[in-house]
């Protein structure tokens, strides 16, 4: 996927999403700290360039009265100098090539406001170390997060219907890709290229997976295996149809992340459960009593370990339940 295909992708996204591109309004362009913003007719400030020298950038809720709603098409397109950006709570859409080849591009926050992020948004952000996606986010376009080279982790968000083609396209180091019950459809070629992917978790509410969508190279002519891909999924679902059709190992699994010993809940005994699994893999010999299941449901941070960071994360969230908290453990570990 090229830069010069990203006018149809624009177009696309328009037709799929209509009036996700607001227009607009021939106004006076406001410029603060190396920020350009534009007003439209409904009072909705958008950014429309960036041009200053500061490697962190922090987009306030509102300028001069106005709402920050957009981030629009090419806005910090190939800012080489930006390694961290701070999105206020209003932001509705990332543009088309928003943030594309701004190759330095550390930390970006994905705000609960955010609906839709737009085709090659993220492509050729080399940099970018974690994408923790929102829980409302409704849309993600083909080749939005394209060359995230340094991605080891993503996790879809329950509000989001279809992972489009290409949408993660190259993200070479990806080790875990994650979808959240709620997601309907994985188009072809939606995740190809990710070399290194090895947990691929996807719920019985996908009920489509179009080839080539998960789990495989592309060199041409030929698509290949990624070496130690599996697919997690429940037992009959589509995934364990597609992990059978395409010589993918499945695993199955029961989604009940950090409830170890599948009581309904998230408390000190699953934290527990995991600190003695640590103590007995750092002991000699290195023994293990966790299923392929276990391993996923007790590897809440993510980095391939079961450890004490994941039972301190355990305790975090059981404090968290039991002082109120209403956000589902998928929720509080994975998403934004």
């Amino acid at each position: 996927m090229t830069r010069n295909k990203r006018i149809v992708a624009a177009v696309m996204s328009a037709a799929i999403l209509p009036g996700a591109l607001s227009v607009t309004a021939a106004a006076e362009d406001i410029v603060r700290d190396g920020v350009t913003y534009s007003i439209d007719s409904d009072n909705i400030a958008h950014v429309v360039k960036y041009s200053g020298s500061a490697s962190k950038v922090n987009i306030p809720m509102t300028v001069d009265g106005s709402t920050v709603g957009f981030i629009d098409k090419d806005a910090f397109y190939e800012k080489a100098n930006i390694v961290d950006v701070t999105l206020p709570e209003s932001v509705k859409e990332i543009g088309l090539g928003a943030f594309e080849k701004c190759r330095n591009l550390k930390s970006i926050n994905f705000p609960d406001s955010l609906e839709n992020i737009s085709a090659y948004a993220f492509d050729t952000a080399h940099s970018l170390e974690k994408i923790r996606l929102n829980n409302g986010l409704k849309k993600i376009n083909m080749c939005t997060f394209q060359l995230c080279i340094s991605v080891e982790t993503l996790t879809m968000p329950h509000t989001l219907e279809i992972i489009p083609d290409h949408a993660m396209h190259g993200m070479y180091k990806l080790k875990t890709f994650r979808i959240l019950d709620g997601v309907k459809k994985i188009e072809k070629d939606a995740a190809l290229n990710t070399g290194d992917i090895q947990r691929i978790i996807i719920p019985p509410s996908v009920d489509e997976i179009q080839e080539h969508a998960v789990g495989f190279r592309y060199s041409h002519p030929n698509y290949k295996h990624c070496d130690f891909a599996e697919i997690f999924g429940k037992s009959g679902s589509e995934a364990e149809r597609y992990a059978t059709e395409n010589d993918i190992p499945f695993v199955e699994f029961d989604f009940m992340y950090g409830d170890i010993n599948c009581d309904g809940r998230v408390d000190s005994v699953d934290a527990s459960a995991i600190l003695a699994e640590y103590s007995q893999r750092s002991a000699e010999g290195g023994a293990r009593s966790f299923t392929k299941c276990d391993d996923v449901k007790a590897d809440v941070n993510d980095d391939m370990m079961v450890d004490s960071v994941d039972a301190s994360m355990i305790l975090s969230y059981y404090s968290y339940a039991s002082s109120g908290g209403e956000k589902t453990p998928e929720d509080y570990f994975f998403l934004a």
